[in-house]
């Protein structure tokens, strides 16, 4: 039921394409992927040390990239893009936020299949060992029998505090204690293990904010702060200045675009679920927000798969369809 509803989905998307701008279906665009954390296995995703819709089983991430290396895409990095694309081609960046250490486990796949991925640092979190606080709330809130309709009110009412409001919160409720990582399921890199990782050819550093900060719950005097510290950090435990930011859940406005672009960083990416179209326009800002889509909480990589195929054949009425319902 499930195929067949995906099959109606994409043949009426063809159709409503062709007669609105038949245009779009030759046009080839770059694909902006997004993972978060890794679970080596189900016995990790059982803990409940993190929140599992976050998370990515590695099984299923080398299934996923095998399957979409068949397809006509070419894999690239940040710095592909500012360099210039060739427009007759169709591409695939690879990124991952927040700076969870798990992320060192999908390098051996990168590095099988020659394939580069951007890393997004939230850098306080490595810099003080701190986890991050949706997974904190998981966490305890499992221990302390909340159910999962609870657990997700509370993440939605919380994304509007800013991130230090969120972690007082958590403290009041659960203790100090409970914003200690508890494996390395949760926590971040440290920033000697970020460095190694780094130096991998096939490892670019992004900017995350320094505290996976949702910049408009800041001012712009704020932001501008929040944004360099990360920049800075990221330098100091690398060496590596990065040139692009992903805007902490995927938020950002025109003043946070042209803030960033003033303190250098080249390239931005939001929360939109779109196909980025080519030639990107300069003119618009479009470098400052690239779309992309969220590849977490599948259990099986045929499902991850699917949403892959849905993703590649997309046209106006998926687009509109990802927009209204999934950003």
């Amino acid at each position: 039921m499930k195929k067949k509803l995906m099959k109606i989905v994409q043949i009426t998307d063809s159709i409503f394409t062709q007669i609105i701008d038949p245009r779009l279906q030759y046009k080839k665009s770059i694909l902006v992927l997004t993972f978060h954390g890794i679970f080596l296995n189900e016995t990790e995703r059982s803990l409940n040390f993190v929140d599992p819709k976050l998370f990515i089983s590695i099984e299923n991430f080398s299934k996923f990239l095998e399957y979409s290396i068949d397809k006509d895409y070419t894999f690239i990095s940040p710095n592909d893009i500012l360099k210039g694309l060739d427009n007759t081609k169709n591409y695939i960046l690879l990124t991952f936020d927040d700076g969870y250490y798990n992320n060192k486990h999908v390098l051996s796949i990168l590095r099988k299949y020659k394939i580069p991925a951007c890393f997004f640092i939230s850098t306080k979190h490595v810099k003080y060992n701190k986890p991050f606080w949706w997974d904190v709330l998981y966490r305890e809130g499992i221990k302390n029998n909340l159910s999962i309709k609870q657990i997700v009110k509370m993440k939605d009412q919380m994304k509007i505090k800013t991130s230090e409001k969120c972690e007082e919160y958590l403290i009041d409720l659960f203790g100090y204690e409970a914003l200690e990582p508890v494996s390395d399921i949760d926590r971040p890199f440290s920033p000697s293990e970020l460095k190694e990782f780094s130096e991998d050819r096939l490892i670019f550093l992004g900017n995350h904010t320094c505290n996976h900060n949702i910049l408009s719950s800041y001012s712009s005097k704020e932001r501008n702060s929040l944004i360099l510290y990360s920049q800075r950090d990221i330098y100091d435990f690398t060496g590596i200045t990065p040139l692009a930011i992903s805007y902490p859940d995927g938020v950002y406005s025109k003043e946070i675009i042209e803030e960033t672009k003033k303190i250098g960083l080249k390239l931005g990416f939001s929360g939109e679920f779109k196909k980025n179209y080519l030639p990107v326009d300069s003119l618009d800002n479009s470098y400052m927000k690239f779309g992309r889509f969220n590849f977490y909480g599948y259990r099986n990589s045929k499902d991850c798969i699917e949403f892959f195929n849905i993703i590649i054949s997309n046209g106006i009425l998926v687009n509109w369809i990802f927009k209204r319902f999934f950003h």
